[in-house]
């Protein structure tokens, strides 16, 4: 079983071409979306002055506003923990089986919250932590990293120019687009995004269009559009990455055996032409763990460092770490798994990399 958190003005509904494939990798596909898109719960009254209060704070304490914002970010992720709990024990998921957790572009902030704060979450139906397989951040964009962008780069999602009617019919061409990057990734292309082919939003069907575009959580005062600008303003993404990937043990020793989520991989599958958000996170990512295990200085999880044009594609890199129970020959040359087992304080890092934009 699969969950996914999306973002970027998308539902869920893009990816239903995943569903018919789901029963020849003998895999059990749910989407769910995030707070404020279509058939999840909207954000409370309460939740939204929260937001509010954070906002009105930020200029003259950033760092009250910071930890309120993290908080918020923990509740958040606290909704998808208790969402796979209720699934695990009511659909009665066997153990053996599992799942694997996956969010798509600021869906993976909600895989950041649960392995930021999971082992502070707590049922007394299930031992969640016996069924999660791995976590997947899925074309994670590197601002959700708290990376700064590079020189003489575009997103128009953040350009102050653009009132919120040009961002979304400008943003969903240019997120959707095939940009073109050098094979190393020392140049990104961070241009008009190109013509050819054609960016996905572009070809798709009016009626997919509707069931699957969904930009009011972007648009100002949105439940995502909030918690993006206010993460980048306050450097919350940073501090939010750290605590998912960096481990503190001496707080862990404590805990029973069946609570530790120390021990979960996540997997970052990436696609080569994407954005140039999804490269940059991919080498600012490598370089910080390169000179994390250089350093000595601290421990790290596991990080293992694409679904409309490609689905069978994007479903097997979503599916990596279980190619055990994919037969070889489906299995493309385009996914490339590099694996290197690093001990830092331990960590050991690879990456999934899907060689289109998908």
């Amino acid at each position: 079983m699969e969950w996914d958190g999306t973002q970027d003005l998308y539902s869920s509904a893009v990816f239903d071409k995943l569903f018919p494939l789901a029963a020849s990798f003998k895999v059990r596909l749910v989407t769910a979306n995030r707070p404020d898109y279509p058939g999840a719960t909207p954000l409370s009254d309460t939740e939204r002055k929260q937001l509010d209060d954070i906002t009105h704070t930020a200029k003259e304490d950033p760092e009250s506003a910071a930890k309120a914002l993290l908080e918020h970010i923990k509740q958040d992720s606290k909704k998808a923990y208790d969402f796979l709990v209720e699934f695990v024990s009511k659909e009665s998921i066997p153990i053996e089986g599992g799942v694997i957790v996956a969010g798509w572009s600021f869906g993976a902030a909600t895989i950041l919250g649960l392995l930021a704060n999971a082992k502070t979450f707590a049922s007394k139906e299930v031992d969640l932590r016996s069924y999660i397989k791995h976590f997947v951040l899925y074309d994670a964009p590197s601002h959700l990293f708290g990376y700064q962008p590079p020189p003489n780069v575009y997103n128009p999602f953040f350009d102050p120019h653009l009132s919120a009617g040009e961002i979304l019919k400008i943003f969903p061409r240019w997120v959707s687009g095939y940009h073109v990057h050098a094979e190393d990734l020392t140049t990104l292309g961070c241009g008009d995004t190109p013509a050819h082919p054609l960016p996905t939003i572009l070809s798709m069907d009016p009626a997919d269009l509707q069931r699957c575009v969904e930009g009011g959580p972007v648009l100002p005062g949105g439940a995502d559009e909030r918690v993006i600008n206010l993460g980048v303003q306050l450097g919350v993404f940073a501090r939010l990455k750290e605590a998912a990937i960096y481990l503190d043990t001496s707080k862990e020793e404590d805990l029973h055996p069946g609570n530790r989520w120390d021990s979960v991989k996540m997997t970052h599958v990436w696609c080569d032409r994407s954005p140039w958000e999804i490269p940059w996170g991919v080498v600012c990512l490598q370089a910080e763990l390169d000179e994390s295990k250089q350093a000595g200085s601290r421990k790290a999880r596991e990080v293992d460092m694409c679904h409309w044009d490609q689905p069978k594609q994007a479903l097997m890199g979503l599916l990596s770490g279980l190619y055990s129970r994919v037969p070889k020959v489906m299995v493309p040359q385009q996914i490339h798994t590099v694996s290197e087992h690093v001990t830092v304080r331990k960590k050991r890092v690879s990456h999934v990399h899907l060689s289109a934009k998908l």
